[in-house]
């Protein structure tokens, strides 16, 4: 299934919402969270759903190269814009290629160091068959970094914000409608993602939560305050009960190594 099918409805939104604060604590928190357990080595990295190129750029900067898949032309030429605008050094380490996660390939099959796939999950029908194919693009002893929406956090928005009817629906509920507008997305629990990892041969390294203060907030841009914002919001990723109820979860983990 390509992703595209789902998600191509919301891109134009996906893109208004760039500048947004959930957008900003979002990436910055994934940024901090992956940095954490990568070392100074330059490594080969495969960003599966790399969207506008947030990350991919990043981990670039960073020295590491990069190979950024999107089943969207419309992001990918975002992201390709974005890189060249980066110093010549920074833009020869990404490249940027049309594909669905699913369908990667026998070419790419334990060709990474590090597979991200951060916010894609939730638009494909099984959670246990992306995490299976990212493991498989995952040298031996690589690194897998995926970012889920959290279940929990259904009920959690929707009472924050005072829309009790939809707190109550929301307790029981595994699909939602998100913001950009797209309906019967998935919503998975923490524990089913180190289920499904552990069911594909890799084991959890570490997991947290992503966005929980601010994640009831409508749109708006980042307040003057940002720079507190985003360290609390890094603790509370870090800490229970704090981090089961986030909006995103943020699990990494490690493939099998050889013998």
């Amino acid at each position: 299934m390509d992703e595209g099918v789902v998600f191509a409805a919301g891109v134009q939104a996906w893109q208004r919402s760039l500048g947004s604060v959930h957008e900003v604590v979002r990436q910055e928190l994934v940024t901090r969270q992956l940095h954490a357990h990568l070392g100074d080595a330059p490594l080969r990295v495969l960003d599966a759903g790399c969207g506008q190129g947030t990350q991919a750029i990043r981990l670039a900067r960073r020295g590491h190269h990069v190979l950024g898949v999107d089943v969207s032309e419309e992001l990918l030429e975002a992201a390709a814009a974005s890189a060249a605008a980066e110093p010549p050094e920074v833009a020869a380490r990404l490249e940027l290629r049309r594909g669905d996660l699913l369908d990667l390939g026998a070419a790419l099959a334990g060709g990474f160091d590090l597979v991200c796939c951060h916010g894609v999950a939730m638009y494909l029908p099984s959670l246990a068959a992306v995490i299976a194919a990212l493991v498989t693009a995952a040298r031996p002893g690589g690194l897998v970094s995926i970012l889920t929406r959290n279940r929990a956090s259904l009920a959690m928005r929707a009472g924050m914000a005072a829309d009790w009817p939809a707190a109550l629906a929301a307790f029981d509920a595994r699909r939602y409608t998100n913001r950009l507008g797209l309906e019967e997305v998935r919503a998975d629990e923490p524990a089913e993602v180190r289920a499904a990892f552990t069911g594909a041969g890799a084991s959890i390294l570490a997991w947290y939560g992503v966005r929980l203060f601010i994640d009831h907030w409508p749109g708006q841009p980042p307040p003057p305050d940002l720079a507190a914002l985003v360290d609390a919001e890094e603790q509370a990723g870090r800490r229970d009960p704090y981090r089961a109820v986030a909006a995103l979860t943020h699990t990494l983990a490690r493939t099998a190594a050889p013998g």
